[in-house]
């Protein structure tokens, strides 16, 4: 056993030499093992909170599980020591005397630890930790090495002290640096939205609009601000924003994600501009808006003069339908079509919808087509011949519109063409629609559930290639389900899924669903 003035000598060197912490309280527990004889020395940190205490430097300890122990304070033989007492076990584990923990007994089993002897560590009059030597073999500590730890434990406990000051020293450092950091950033966002703010008046002093607003706003993020998209799914939408005037605006793949005092800084001058330009456009458009509705609607003077679109140029007409779900949207859309075509076009927003009447066989519709290609809309477009025929081609381009979003074809205007063989089943007029969805369906065209359900059931159906596995998938229903309704409808509709007939029901079936919307005109 090393002479106690050796020991002392070489901690002393080591508190004075070493400048980390941790060296030092390694040193101990090496310098400690080898002067008392012992197989394993360690020492243990208390955290007051949990009320346990922790081994955190130990030399000699085989097992990764010993190193690890955290014993509640007042257990055992480390427990008691880190509670203030000088406590010891000739053999641990069969020693009823202390108070065991039976995971703890399973680290000490493993490590084959046997005799232990702790002795408390003190730093500013209060028990901090444990200084504690363990062997492999069953036997009382002379009390050469009790007295020899005890001393150890006093110059030991100034090692602890060190580093629990250097601990709270480098945990305070930490914060600081946090709060230094949170202050920067801070600083940082309030010197970027001032400077956003800037920018976004000098766009309003040189005349610009919401439009301009977004895209400077979009600039200085570095991604895309935009009117919101009501129809737009959780997967592709943006942080949306509500606006005051109705509708939203959305941020999109910023490189900085924008605080809540630049999204509200950009809501607010954005909600502004759009207010005043409705204002304007509504002021400006509503004769405009007045006479479409006029030419639309079906007419029911009998006397005075025709209604004339004034438009420049002569010949048919192309009118144009899309329907569009947001009103904020709709009313930029407007304001787009009539920017880009001036008094090429009368174009108006009623109720979800915007009319579009332009001379036909020029550039001008694929023009109004171009103005609305950032709206998310549905589109129709049907020719008039003369001023006469407007309302009738509108309500074809209503009913090819609505036929688009039924067909989820979204973005264009649509003629009775692009719509395929589709176009055949809705064409001339709705009474010759009927007649053929009556003459394919009659016995399944009732407004009863069980007729909407065997027609949901028949379209799905041949949608899908006849396959009754897709259909189930569809409906959320067993395969055997789905065979019992399709026999009763080979029952109520012989031969309705083979040949020429499949063709004839699939038709009917599809022009029933793209025509049952249209029960009112634009309005």
């Amino acid at each position: 056993m090393t002479a106690p003035t050796d020991l002392f000598h070489a901690i002393a060197q080591d508190l004075t030499a070493l400048q980390d912490p941790d060296l030092i309280l390694t040193g101990l527990v090496r310098r400690v093992r080898v002067a008392l004889g012992t197989d394993l020395a360690y020492v243990s940190l208390n955290d007051a909170e949990g009320r346990e205490t922790h081994i955190q430097f130990s030399d000699g300890v085989r097992t990764p599980g010993y190193a690890a122990i955290a014993m509640p304070i007042g257990t055992g033989v480390l427990g008691m020591a880190a509670a203030g007492v000088i406590a010891e076990s000739p053999d641990y584990l069969p020693d009823l005397a202390k108070l065991h923990i039976a995971d703890v007994d399973v680290a000490v089993n493993g490590e084959g630890v046997r005799a232990i002897l702790g002795i408390p560590l003190r730093a500013g009059g209060e028990v901090v930790g444990a200084l504690t030597v363990a062997n492999r073999t069953p036997g009382s500590f002379t009390p050469d090495q009790r007295a020899l730890l005890e001393s150890a434990a006093l110059i030991g406990s100034t090692a602890v002290e060190i580093y629990l000051l250097r601990r709270d020293i480098e945990q305070g450092r930490q914060e600081l640096n946090l709060e230094v950091s949170r202050l920067r950033d801070l600083m940082s966002d309030t010197v970027a939205e001032l400077r956003l703010a800037r920018e976004l008046v000098s766009v309003l002093v040189s005349g610009g609009g919401s439009a301009d607003l977004m895209s400077t706003a979009a600039e200085a993020l570095g991604g895309i601000v935009r009117f919101g998209d009501s129809g737009a799914t959780a997967d592709n939408a943006g942080r949306a924003v509500p606006l005051e005037g109705g509708g939203t605006i959305e941020f999109i793949g910023t490189d900085q994600e924008p605080t809540s005092d630049m999204v509200a800084l950009v809501g607010a001058f954005v909600s502004t501009a759009a207010l005043y330009e409705n204002a304007i456009e509504d002021a400006r458009h509503f004769q405009e808006i007045e006479l479409v509705q006029r030419l639309v609607e079906p007419s029911t003077r009998t006397s005075g003069p025709a209604l004339r679109t004034g438009l420049p140029g002569s010949g048919a007409y192309d009118v144009a339908v899309a329907e569009i779900d947001d009103p904020l949207v709709l009313r930029q859309a407007a304001a787009r079509v009539r920017n880009a075509l001036g008094s090429k076009a009368l174009s108006a927003a009623r109720h979800g919808h915007l009319i579009i009447i332009v001379r036909h066989g020029d550039d001008t519709l694929a023009r109004a087509e171009e103005a609305l290609s950032s709206s998310p809309y549905w589109g129709g477009v049907g020719t008039a011949e003369t001023d006469a025929d407007l309302s009738a081609a509108c309500g074809e381009s209503l009913m090819l519109a609505t036929a688009s979003r039924r067909l989820a074809r979204r973005g264009r205007l649509h003629a009775r063409t692009d719509l395929g063989v589709v176009a055949f089943a809705i064409g001339g007029t709705p009474e010759d629609a009927h007649r053929l969805i009556h003459s394919q369906l009659a016995p399944i065209i009732s407004g009863t559930p069980r007729d909407v359900t065997l027609r949901d059931t028949a379209l799905r159906y041949l949608d899908s290639q006849g396959s009754t596995g897709a259909v189930a998938s569809q409906l959320h229903l067993h395969e055997n389900t789905v065979r019992q309704r399709l026999s009763r409808l080979d029952d109520m509709l012989p031969g309705w899924r083979n040949g020429p007939r499949s063709l004839d029901t699939h038709l009917a079936l599809r022009a029933e669903v793209l025509l049952e919307p249209h029960t009112s005109a634009i309005a």
